[in-house]
């Protein structure tokens, strides 16, 4: 008996599990919609990385690379839609009345090039966000994945609850307006060296440390209230972690 059992999981792991990874397809999605300077490119995804680039256009182009089972292909499509000044992006748009059980997402990789005063609203699950050369004002949010932004504006909220967030500002971003948010990751902020701005420092067991001057007004366990280069009331940064430490540099 035993003998006959370890010959059927042999089988099966010969013939029926492959078929299970063979089972799996990609299809490759390229979109090119108009957008002019200043407009609003909204995407959500629940699966795979999300790449994003501000270049000098008037369009969005978005290059994307989707993989599933072929009847999950088939009823969970790659909607864009435009309104007004707005691009919104989904990833998962199911046909109407269509469900399964398990799996009921797409994975999807994509590389967007947006204009380069574009704003950003990014929403995805399970995907690391890297955001590059891109002017206006940024809010990224994921659950599980990495936040990264290079060249980034004064405006910025980033949010993830298991990965690190780092963001290095352009060097005319010298006013910030940054939430930074993860709690179970580390945040590596980069900003001009004359920045100025209040700042505000929550952890429960993370450190802070800074190249960029500090005056401090007040210190407590979890908590840190200062000022970057002597402040600056009209701006400000909020940082926050539960077990992480933050670095600030110039």
């Amino acid at each position: 008996m035993n003998t006959l059992r370890s010959i059927f999981a042999i089988a099966l792991m010969l013939f029926v599990l492959p078929a299970l990874v063979a089972a799996q397809e990609t299809e490759r999605v390229h979109k090119v919609v108009p957008l002019g300077p200043g407009g609003t490119v909204v995407l959500h995804n629940f699966s795979g990385a999300v790449r994003i680039v501000g270049a000098d256009v008037n369009e969005v182009t978005i290059d994307a690379v989707r993989t599933a089972a072929r009847d999950r292909l088939d009823h969970i499509k790659l909607d864009v839609e435009t309104s007004g000044s707005t691009v919104t992006i989904e990833a998962n748009k199911k046909d109407p009345g269509w469900h399964v059980d398990n799996d009921n997402v797409v994975k999807t990789e994509f590389d967007v090039t947006v204009p380069r005063q574009a704003r950003l609203e990014i929403k995805v699950f399970s995907s690391d966000v890297h955001v590059r050369n891109v002017g206006g004002d940024q809010k990224l949010e994921t659950f599980s994945g990495r936040l990264q932004v290079e060249d980034g504006p004064a405006r910025i909220e980033a949010k993830t609850f298991s990965g690190d967030i780092e963001a290095g500002l352009a060097a005319g971003a010298t006013g910030p307006d940054l939430g930074f948010e993860t709690f179970s990751g580390s945040i590596a902020l980069r900003v001009p060296g004359n920045a100025a701005a209040a700042l505000d420092f929550d952890s429960f067991s993370g450190k802070l440390t800074s190249d960029v001057p500090l005056t401090v007004a007040e210190q407590r366990k979890g908590h840190l209230r200062a000022t970057l280069n002597g402040g600056d009331a009209q701006h400000r940064v909020h940082l926050k972690t539960f077990s992480g430490d933050v670095k600030i540099d110039k």
